[in-house]
């Protein structure tokens, strides 16, 4: 589902990751993490999609960079991102940027 976002500026962080095989924690995990991400201060929303490949991207949306850090410290969520790293991707990149326009159609 596509976020619904304010006006900009707002801030998008990308995240683009290669899963190793398929597990149920997985998929649990980053609901949990959605959820908790929803509850954060400066939380936007969110957009995720993965191939049958196990390639994905998630992008989130936050008000400000002080939102961001304070997400990116959030004590689960370390966790979460610590389990990641050893069990579920092969490899991920993240991107932070900040979101100057922003055009739709059909929302």
């Amino acid at each position: 589902m596509i976020g619904q976002t304010p006006a900009p500026p707002y801030y998008a962080v990308i995240f683009s990751s290669q899963r190793r095989e398929a597990d149920p924690a997985y998929d649990q995990a980053a609901e949990h993490m959605v959820e908790l991400a929803r509850q954060q201060p400066g939380f936007l929303g969110a957009e995720s999609a993965r191939g049958e490949d196990g390639f994905g991207i998630t992008v989130s949306y936050w008000s400000c960079e002080a939102a961001i850090l304070a997400w990116k410290q959030q004590a689960e969520h370390r966790a979460i991102r610590e389990r990641g790293r050893n069990d579920w991707y092969r490899y991920f990149h993240t991107r932070v940027s900040k979101v100057e326009r922003a055009y739709s159609f059909g929302i």
